[in-house]
């Protein structure tokens, strides 16, 4: 049966006859050539990669009554199924495939990619492991791993770095990854050992030297890991991102031990080298202020959450990760540490003019990577300091919203921030003080005009005092309903 003489021809139908009068065409055809239970799958694929999903979804469906054992139907059905958003009927089809076909990769990835749009993170972490072969390739471990990070799983996917290693023990970005995994679970010795062995066999592995600066507090430039940072701030090539980074590890390492005469040098051609190779301006950032400030916030969705919403934010280094920390030893709080959702689903919303359906999907989408499925909580918070860019989204998407505004000295935060290579691209402004002074001017402007025009409670935090006096300070900011 010729398969591609068919999907030409639903195409051509498709366009005189729109696509019901061109899925009728169709089926008649394959019936009348006989088709054999492969046929119906590569129909439904090519189906699929038109765009025709609903057609596609019909023809699996009439497929699986004359094959209902085709698994490779089936998958096809349930990626449809998930493609129009019918969750549940997907999550069932792609389910049946795995009880057949455990290792079943296009399955396992529809169904974990389904559940982690759902908030579904353990569900969707524990799909991609059971999917594992008992010895999976470079790229299956890689792909399972870089998952269970997107899954914020940082306990799972050490284990599963573990167990990487003990396949392929010269895995160079394995063992990066394994220190960068070990570092976010304070487990520093652990982090250290995998860091240096990253390094040794990949020296390029920029965020490794920032890794394994940040997993000492330094007492003697003589110490294995110090002079291991400094040959490389010397040797490296100064204009590279390895090199660069090598230079902020060893102002840290210098910092450390009090050579603050040495560190400022190491840290100005490191900012220096940097500041290139970023796209940050500053007239751009006031502009898109001055947007914030001029439109109206979004109108609000009504929705119940079940949980109580904050967002702790301000400019980096003023102490939100403290903040959170702090926060979570309550056993009703759950910490999910820097969310990237907000920012993209402002964008996405401004970017369709606001309409009702895009504001409603991305107020469910928001709440429920919030909520996700581990054990319910009383407070949710996400950390991410950037958030401030979006406070007006924030309190039309999240009913209940709290916003704490994490605040320090401006000299004491520039400096902070000037010490610090950041990997996201939105921090672009890090590496030049004016540009620094810019963007905390701007950050100051939008923190008003959001306190002055959202009717949510602020409670604004001095990291001076939270660091001096916890104890006197934090009480207040726990229990503050509003604080305006």
């Amino acid at each position: 049966m010729d398969s591609s003489a068919l999907l030409t021809t639903f195409r051509s139908d498709g366009q005189r006859l729109g696509v019901g009068g061109a899925y009728d065409n169709l089926l008649r055809a394959l019936l009348a050539a006989l088709p054999r239970a492969d046929d119906w799958s590569a129909l439904v694929q090519g189906l699929l990669q038109q765009q025709a999903t609903g057609a596609a979804i019909a023809l699996a469906e009439q497929g699986l009554q004359r094959h209902p054992e085709q698994i490779e139907l089936r998958y096809l059905l349930g990626n449809g199924l998930r493609m129009v958003d019918e969750r549940h009927a997907a999550e069932r089809e792609l389910r049946a495939v795995l009880a057949v076909q455990p290792t079943h990769a296009g399955a396992a990835a529809s169904l974990a990619h389904l559940l982690r749009g759902e908030g579904r993170l353990q569900a969707a972490a524990q799909v991609a492991l059971d999917s594992l072969p008992a010895l999976p390739t470079d790229a299956q471990w890689r792909d399972a791993l870089a998952f269970m990070r997107e899954c914020d799983d940082a306990r799972a996917a050490l284990d599963l770095t573990r167990r990487a290693l003990k396949q392929v023990p010269e895995d160079g970005g394995m063992h990066a990854a394994a220190g960068e995994l070990a570092l976010e679970l304070g487990r520093f010795e652990q982090a250290r050992v995998h860091l240096r062995r990253a390094l040794a066999m990949q020296p390029q592995f920029a965020s490794g030297w920032l890794r394994l600066a940040a997993a000492h507090r330094f007492q003697r430039l003589d110490e294995a890991d110090a002079r291991l940072i400094e040959r490389a701030a010397h040797a490296s090539d100064p204009s590279s991102e390895a090199g660069i980074a090598a230079r902020f590890a060893w102002a840290k390492v210098l910092a450390d031990v009090g050579a603050f005469d040495q560190a400022v040098p190491q840290l100005r051609a490191a900012n220096a080298a940097m500041r290139p190779r970023v796209e940050w301006s500053a007239r751009g950032f006031d502009a898109f202020v001055q947007r914030q400030i001029a439109q109206p916030a979004p109108p609000p969705q009504a929705q119940r959450l079940g949980f109580a919403p904050v967002l702790i934010v301000g400019l980096p280094r003023t102490g939100t990760t403290l903040t959170a920390s702090l926060l979570a030893r309550h056993p009703e709080v759950r910490n999910r540490g820097e969310l990237n959702w907000l920012a993209q689903l402002a964008l996405h919303v401004e970017t369709g003019g606001r309409q009702v359906a895009q504001m409603r999907e991305s107020a469910t989408l928001y709440a429920a990577q919030l909520r996700r499925d581990d054990a319910p909580a009383r407070v949710i918070v996400d950390k991410n300091p950037l958030n401030f860019r979006h406070l007006g989204m924030a309190a039309a998407l999240l009913p209940g919203l709290r916003v704490i505004h994490c605040q320090r000295g401006a000299r004491a935060t520039a400096l902070s921030i000037y010490r610090q290579m950041f990997a996201h691209e939105d921090n672009g402004y890090a590496y030049d003080f004016a540009d620094i002074a810019a963007f905390a001017r701007g950050e100051a402007r939008l923190m008003r005009h959001w306190r002055a025009t959202l009717p949510v409670p602020f409670y604004a935090l001095d990291y001076t005092r939270l660091v001096s006096d916890t104890e006197r300070c934090w009480p207040s900011a726990c229990v503050s309903r509003s604080a305006r």
